[in-house]
Formats: structure tokens, C-alpha cells, sequence
């Protein structure tokens, strides 16, 4: 981000647009599909055949490139009336297709991805704080479900992505969390994520761990038992080496 930029697309949630300051209205389903795919790659430009295939998916209408043309005419119409003279240059043409400037437009998800790089780059044990300082103020750009309002086929799939590194993101957070002893703070997230999605052994992991190391072996046996139940009953499989050892350990009754 920087002191340039007009446009602010916020995608980790419900698709908020800001020009200047100023909330801008983007519009129905296909204009919020269309800015979503535009401001998923700053700064490279996206085809007009994507661009129709992410709105319409297999089933654009015969008028779909005119249809196209009239969204971006309308999208650069709130930019200007919003922006000045200089909102012109954000959404530009650029065969085949249109492109959004990086110098003049930013979105949550690109200061997500710099925090997330930052967390990265903080090492456990010692950089724990600093992952979690970073991680927590990633999270905290989350407003809901990716893009959550313009969830066409094309989008869902850019959405999914972005999910799912939601997920790890808070995962991540949780194994720094677990250095630095806050062991509650693991649990109140591990638990609603456990549920969402059943299958991530890793939340379970972090989960069963910060039950062990507050003391609760009971609660830590039964959250591991859940889990048994759950991949058993749905894909025939057994939990992994990892969430073994650590249940091993508990039953030795020797938690580090």
C-alpha cells in the first residue's frame, strides 16, 4: 500500500469497494464478481474470456462481452466521480482484457499476505511474540467468508483459496500460541474450527495439546477420541504420526 493509492478493495469478507476515502457502491452480483476477479490480480491483466467466464460461467449470455464492457464502463464511472481525474488510470484497457494499477489501487488481501509473510518469518520458539503479533493482526482483516456476496462458480474457486489460507493462518497462530503457554486462547479457536471443518488433523492436534498442557488430560483424550470417531466413520482412515505421539505421551502421562 502506499501514499498513491485511490482504490481499496476489501475481498476477505463481504466486497467493499473505497475510492479516496469514500465508500463506493460496486453493484449487483456481476460487478462484485467482476472486481473480485480484477482485484485478485493487481496489476496483471485479466482476459476478457476469463473475466466473462468468472461472472457467467459456462453460460454467458449471447450479448456477454457487451455486457462486460458496460460493467467496466460503469466501475469507471464511480471510480472518476469518486476519485478525480486520476481515478482513470486504476482500471485501465489492456488487450486482451483490463488490468487494476497496483500503484493506484491495494486490497486486504495483499496486507493479509505480508503479514502472513512476516509470521512466516518469525521462528518458534523464540519469534513466538512475533508471530503472534503478525498472524493476529492478519485474522483480524477477516470480516466473513471470502468475498462472501459474489460467490459466482469462478469466484468460489479464488474464495476457496483464500479460506483456506484463513484456516492455516489461525493454525499457525495456534503453534505459537501454544509456545507462549495461552493455551485458552488455542482452545477458543481450535474448537469452532474443529467443528466448520472436521477433517484438519492439525487444528485437532494443536487442540488435544493445549487440553494436555492446561492439565486436562480427560478433555485432551476426548477431543483425540472425537477425532478417531469422525475419520473412522467418514474415510476409514486413522488419525497421523504427530497426533499419535502426542497422545502417547499424554497416556505415559509425561506431557513436556
Amino acid at each position: 500500500m502506499n501514499a498513491n493509492t485511490l482504490l481499496r478493495v476489501s475481498l476477505l469478507g463481504p466486497i467493499e469497494a473505497s475510492v479516496g476515502g469514500q465508500p463506493m457502491p460496486v453493484g449487483g452480483l456481476g460487478r462484485r464478481a467482476l472486481l473480485a476477479a480484477l482485484a485478485f490480480n493487481l496489476d496483471t491483466v485479466v482476459g476478457v474470456n476469463r473475466l466473462i467466464e468468472v461472472i457467467w460461467d459456462d453460460h454467458p449470455p449471447m450479448t456477454a462481452t457487451t455486457k462486460l464492457q458496460g460493467h467496466i464502463s460503469a466501475l469507471r464511472q464511480s471510480l472518476v466521480r469518486l476519485g478525480g481525474p486520476d481515478a482513470v488510470h486504476i482500471l485501465q484497457t489492456r488487450p486482451p482484457g483490463y488490468v487494476l494499477s497496483a500503484r493506484l489501487a491495494s486490497t486486504d488481501l495483499a496486507r493479509f499476505d505480508e503479514l502472513m509473510r512476516r509470521g512466516a518469518a518469525a521462528r518458534l520458539p523464540e519469534g513466538a511474540d512475533g508471530r503472534v503479533a503478525a498472524l493476529s493482526a492478519a485474522l483480524r482483516l477477516w470480516r466473513g467468508d471470502a468475498c462472501v456476496d459474489a460467490r459466482s462458480p469462478g469466484v468460489a474457486v479464488l474464495a476457496a483459496s483464500l479460506d483456506e489460507r484463513r484456516w492455516r493462518a489461525m493454525e499457525d497462530l495456534a503453534e505459537a500460541q501454544l509456545v507462549l503457554g495461552d493455551h485458552n486462547s488455542v482452545i477458543d479457536a481450535m474448537e469452532p474450527l474443529v467443528r466448520q471443518w472436521p477433517y484438519r488433523e492439525r487444528a485437532w492436534e494443536h487442540l488435544i495439546e493445549a487440553h494436555m498442557r492446561r492439565g486436562d488430560v480427560a478433555a485432551a483424550l476426548a477431543a483425540h477420541d472425537q477425532l478417531c470417531g469422525i475419520l473412522a466413520g467418514d474415510l476409514g482412515v486413522t488419525p497421523g504420526r504427530r497426533i499419535g505421539r502426542l497422545v502417547s505421551i499424554i497416556r505415559a502421562g509425561n506431557p513436556q
